[in-house]
């Protein structure tokens, strides 16, 4: 029991510190109307919390204009369909992430008859030739990095079976 309490403060704590690192938007604070709200929440297109008993929305998913950020849109039906919430959603996008997005994979029967140390070096550049994110996924979406956001979302979703490209 005294384990359940500790997870529980440490998450009340970690949801103190973004609530003073974030602004949240009420119902009446968005430039939506009442319908196209419900719509959006109804079809999990965009990320809403329990703050103070009330509905709220972070402000970082929204645009200029007061838009969901498209490339966010496209994915959170899928991430929040995942039995994650829209809390563990917010923390996930601020949270540094490595992930690859495309790697090298040498051909083996290039490698048959090559020494350790050749095959070691082969291994080194494969290494350096494979293309990775690390960062937060709240940057590739407001970078316009549709890719990179569909890289993490696949990686937080499916970690296991996630085809990687090659090149």
């Amino acid at each position: 029991m005294n384990h359940l309490k500790a997870l529980r403060r440490k998450l009340q704590k970690k949801k103190s510190k973004f609530i003073a690192e974030h602004e949240f938007k009420g119902a009446d604070d968005l430039m939506l109307s009442q319908e196209e709200l419900a719509d959006m929440v109804k079809h999990n297109q965009i990320i809403t919390v329990i703050l103070h008993r009330k509905l709220q929305f972070p402000a970082f998913q929204f645009d200029e204009h007061g838009r969901v950020l498209p490339v966010l849109q496209e994915h959170l039906p899928r991430l929040l369909n995942s039995d994650r919430g829209g809390w563990d959603i917010c923390f996930w996008l601020f949270t540094k992430q490595s992930v690859t997005l495309k790697r090298v994979k040498p051909d083996a029967g290039m490698l048959s008859g090559a020494s350790i140390e050749e095959m070691l070096e082969v291994g080194k550049l494969a290494a350096k030739l494979t293309e990775r994110y690390v960062g937060r996924p709240i940057d590739a979406v407001t970078g316009g990095k549709t890719e990179v956001f569909t890289a993490c979302v696949e990686y937080l979703l499916n970690p296991d079976y996630r085809e990687i490209p090659t090149k």
